[in-house]
């Protein structure tokens, strides 16, 4: 299974993750969670210390309450900069 279906995987069962995860780090392989922590370091090595040669994606799920910050060029200013706004 390649990388990017890990990656699909984990968007896919965001909602799920976040109910059994959530401020977690994963280990995914494939489609399947192999390990779960607070350590990304330790849920990194646990995973590769049981699925040698498999590429392994590591993300950090997010909490129930998360923070969504938007980018994006400001309208109003004559530079056009970049301005940074937490909703």
């Amino acid at each position: 299974m390649a990388h990017g279906d890990a990656y699909s995987f984990f968007l896919r069962s965001l909602r799920t993750l976040i109910e059994k995860y959530g401020g977690q780090y994963v280990a995914v392989v494939g489609a399947k969670v192999v390990a779960h922590g607070r350590d990304g370091k330790k849920v990194y090595d646990r995973a590769r210390s049981t699925h040698r040669g498999s590429k392994i994606l590591l993300a950090q799920v997010p909490g129930k309450e998360a923070m969504v910050l938007w980018l994006g060029l400001s309208s109003h200013s004559p530079s056009r900069s970049l301005r940074l706004s937490a909703t």
